[in-house]
């Protein structure tokens, strides 16, 4: 961990170098709260995805399109990819979150190991 004392002594090239490198760590630690807490895009826009089907399906149905009022179970396979999606999706998304959890721990953890013990 270096001090203000340290830091003062180092170059203007030194400093300006250091100071890139805490950015970017900043940025990536940033990143990783925003994907852990699902504020990514993914997250923001899912549910217009799972919408999207439902009203395509619904007009499908409204507007009598490939006569499906007449067999509505021809309906059931295109639903059904559509529920097995949503659930990839899903899972892959809290799949997401999890690992930038455990990415956050680990930083923490080595950020916590490189500081001095306090007395």
């Amino acid at each position: 961990m270096l001090t203000k004392d340290l830091v003062g002594k180092l170059s203007p090239e030194q400093q300006e170098f250091l100071a890139q490198m805490e950015f970017r760590r900043t940025q990536q630690r940033l990143k990783l709260l925003e994907l852990a807490r699902g504020n990514d895009w993914r997250s923001r826009y899912f549910p217009i995805y799972i919408f999207a089907v439902f009203v395509l399906f619904i007009t499908l149905y409204y507007f009598d399109c490939l006569h499906i009022q007449e067999k509505p179970a021809v309906l059931f396979l295109p639903i059904g990819m559509a529920l097995v999606f949503t659930m990839c999706a899903y899972i892959g998304r809290t799949n997401r979150r999890l690992e930038a959890l455990l990415e956050l721990m680990e930083l923490d953890r080595a950020e916590q190991a490189s500081r001095p013990p306090v007395a």
